[in-house]
């Protein structure tokens, strides 16, 4: 009985390596060991929300996590959370951008900053209402964007950058 038990056992431990079809399974390489290893360890990142602001004729693109946007009927507010950093983004019709900054001319006029096929226009006043102002200008639409703050007048903030990331024009 003992030499039939142990006849079983080692018939089955050999049947183990064999599979459905009769043959040998492969030993798994070290390569896909890796692969799967490493698939398993690569944490999937997902995208920050976004909302996404159609006004006229441009859009506000920021994260949620950020930003709030607010849309009224002539412009747009946009508050950092948790600071007091704030912008207007407004719009309105001009025959070119040089005739509506000349309507409101400034202090001192900084180097534009191009974002993408975007050229912005920086100007900054010390004694004007919005401290920094920066314009875009549509020339087929013949309309400006205007992104203004009182709180930020250096041309090189990473948050003014990425309010004016965001701002796009649509068709």
């Amino acid at each position: 009985m003992r030499n039939i038990l142990l006849f079983l056992a080692v018939f089955s431990i050999a049947g183990m390596g064999c599979n459905a079809n009769g043959k040998t399974s492969e030993p798994v390489t070290e390569d896909v060991a890796i692969n799967v290893e490493q698939e398993k360890q690569e944490p999937t990142v997902e995208a920050e929300p976004e909302t996404y602001y159609h006004y006229s004729d441009y859009q506000i693109t920021l994260p949620t996590e950020k930003w709030e946007v607010d849309i009224a009927y002539s412009n747009s507010g946009i508050r950092k959370k948790g600071t007091k950093i704030e912008f207007e983004v407004k719009h309105w019709d001009s025959p070119s951008l040089e005739e509506t900054i000349s309507k409101y001319p400034a202090e001192t006029r900084h180097d534009d900053i191009v974002i993408g096929d975007y050229t912005w226009k920086v100007f900054t006043d010390d004694n004007d209402y919005f401290k920094m102002c920066c314009y875009i200008y549509n020339t087929e639409k013949k309309y400006v964007v205007r992104v203004a703050t009182d709180n930020i007048t250096d041309p090189t903030n990473p948050d003014l950058h990425e309010v004016l990331e965001g701002v796009r024009f649509v068709d």
